[in-house]
């Protein structure tokens, strides 16, 4: 009689994902997902859009499955780990699961993504994992800008302000976002060093809080003694911000307007070059 293998550890297999933890690449190197099922997993979900190749779901995926391992929030059905897809559900509103499986391709990954649907074979079902709690926001925090101003490649592009001093720049950002956050527009992002927010820039027109800022910044949350700093250090056009953000939220609505309407604005734009 074959022996069944012996059941990897949290930690083996949270080794699994590498050192980037909550990327598109740590899930493609803990696990193959067939287009099949990630096909079949966005006709059972609510309709919404994706993106390109599926990115943004891709992403939702590399969040929870990480976080979903991490908690313990899974259970085993003989050799298959079974947990929920995050907060993905029907459009009856009942839970998805996931199935993954050991992958029996000997060069390929360590797992498969071999099951998607509503009702697992298991006598328990998994809870999804927990992505919060966040810290709240203090609009009156001090705004530190680290960003790179001078390097032909990575600097900021602020618009209609190349030629203007590194300070005044520094400034115009903090402002911006200073005033993003006195109305709320900040969304919660999260990446391998904890939880922070993007922040739409607005430096060309605020006359409409739904429309496509000029661009994104991640804002890092420092606490040390007793006080808390925001800190920016890049920035992101408005669409790029969607994928990590939406992994945050149960439904696509109920993220802020800007970043709803930049993304729709980027798959408009798709589509018009997919049919060029």
């Amino acid at each position: 009689m074959t022996q069944p293998r012996p059941r990897p550890s949290v930690d083996e297999l949270l080794a699994s994902f590498g050192e980037e933890e909550l990327s598109i690449q740590a899930l493609f190197k803990f696990c193959y997902v067939p287009a099949g099922r990630l096909s079949f997993l966005k006709e059972l979900a609510v309709p919404e859009e994706w993106g390109a190749r599926d990115f943004a779901l891709l992403k939702y995926l590399a969040v929870h499955m990480h976080l979903a391992i991490a908690q313990g929030a899974f259970v085993w059905n003989e050799e298959q780990l079974v947990m929920s897809a995050g907060r993905l559900t029907t459009k009856a509103g009942a839970p998805i699961y996931l199935g993954i499986s050991p992958n029996t391709q000997p060069d390929g990954n360590p797992w498969v993504v071999n099951w998607v649907g509503e009702r697992p074979s298991t006598p328990k079902l998994p809870a999804p994992p927990n992505v919060g709690p966040w810290p709240a926001l203090q609009p009156g925090a001090e705004i530190v800008v680290a960003c790179e101003f001078e390097h032909p490649e990575r600097r900021v592009q602020l618009p209609n302000m190349d030629a203007a001093p590194v300070v005044a720049k520094m400034n115009a950002i903090s402002g911006a976002v200073s005033w993003a956050l006195h109305r709320g527009l900040a969304a919660r992002q999260l990446h391998s060093a904890g939880h922070g927010w993007f922040v739409p820039v607005y430096l060309s027109s605020r006359e409409d809080l739904l429309a496509t800022p000029d661009f994104v910044v991640p804002l890092l949350v420092q606490e040390a003694d007793g006080r808390t700093r925001y800190v920016v250090r890049s920035q992101l056009t408005a669409h790029n911000a969607y994928a990590p953000a939406r992994a945050m939220v149960e439904r696509g609505e109920q993220l802020p307007g800007w970043l709803l309407s930049s993304w729709e604005e980027a798959a408009e734009q798709q589509a018009s070059e997919d049919e060029d």
